[in-house]
């Protein structure tokens, strides 16, 4: 597991989730955004709860991994929707057409025109 350190707090969570959550926080301070998520924990008696973190462009964090004989909060879901959050933020990546009927052949002189004259 891992301890999020933040703001004088700290929230110990799946590696996962805080992995998932670090990646995130750092995309949405390079867009200077924010965003609340809602995520498993486990408080210091040892049980299950939720906790909502606010990340925005001035969230400072440390992970730690941390030793518990409880079992790491797993939530696939919360993970695979930070992903998705991230992506979206990042720049998009070009993709090749598969028709190649898009682009010019190269092969083939190329015209230019005279300049017009002033």
């Amino acid at each position: 597991m891992k301890r999020i350190l933040y703001s004088g707090g700290g929230v110990v969570t799946g590696d996962q989730v805080a992995d998932a959550i670090l990646e995130y926080a750092s995309e949405l301070a390079r867009q200077e955004s924010s965003d609340t998520l809602d995520v498993p924990s486990i408080n210091d008696a040892g049980q299950l709860v939720h906790t909502q973190l606010l990340l925005g462009p001035a969230s400072q964090f440390i992970v730690e991994e941390v030793e518990t004989p409880i079992e790491d909060p797993v939530d696939p879901e919360l993970v695979e929707k930070i992903r998705e959050r991230t992506s979206h933020l990042q720049a998009p990546k070009p993709v090749a057409s598969s028709n190649t009927s898009d682009y010019p052949d190269l092969d083939e002189p190329t015209e230019v025109p005279d300049p017009p004259l002033a």
